[in-house]
């Protein structure tokens, strides 16, 4: 006989953000979400096989919704976005996510990747890569063509708490710039937790 016993914990996340917020004034945008009421909201649910896990075993769900912009002229909208992402074997993380959005000047209608990560180093990195499918918006005037990219990352644990990712991607057909159809972007991330 065989027989499997999974633990989910569930969580729930809500959001209640300026919709005009700027990085490079932040603290303008105390003035804007008291005094325009133009706000980005949204709701998860999700589950997680424990708390310490809540990165590596996540199916959640977010609905959102993104105000009218009066001052800037951008529409109002919603969406629902949705990732899977799960270690099997200590090792391997497969992952899936998806959204499709109406309006809120989103750059996308609807999205999908997938992917797979590998850890290394005694489970400190993640080697992974990534396939994505978009949908442009076509309220955003940026072409109807639809957007593909591949990416190839590695996060590399520095110490307990921080992680540096290098990551390689090939865009074909880019939404955001409707005049190439390829472009390659090289990052680099931090993420340091405390």
């Amino acid at each position: 006989m065989f027989g499997v016993i999974l633990k989910l914990f569930l969580y729930h996340l809500e959001s209640w953000q300026d919709a005009n917020g700027d990085p490079e004034h932040v603290f303008d945008s105390v003035d804007t979400f008291f005094n325009d009421n133009e706000y980005f909201k949204s709701v998860e649910l999700g589950w997680t096989s424990g708390k310490d896990r809540i990165y590596v075993d996540n199916y959640h769900v977010t609905v959102w919704h993104k105000d009218k912009r009066e001052e800037a002229g951008k529409p109002s909208g919603w969406g629902v976005n949705f990732s899977f992402a799960r270690f099997v074997d200590g090792t391997w993380m497969p992952f899936l996510r998806g959204g499709w959005s109406d309006d809120g000047d989103s750059l996308l209608e609807k999205s999908l990747s997938g992917g797979l990560g590998y850890r290394l180093r005694g489970n400190k990195d993640l080697l992974g890569v990534g396939l994505n499918w978009g949908k442009p918006n076509p309220n955003q005037g940026v072409g109807d063509d639809a957007q593909y990219a591949t990416e190839v990352f590695y996060r590399l644990l520095v110490g307990k708490r921080l992680n540096l990712t290098a990551d390689l991607q090939y865009i074909k057909d880019p939404a955001i710039n409707p005049t190439e159809t390829t472009i390659w972007v090289f990052g680099m991330r931090g993420r340091l937790a405390f």
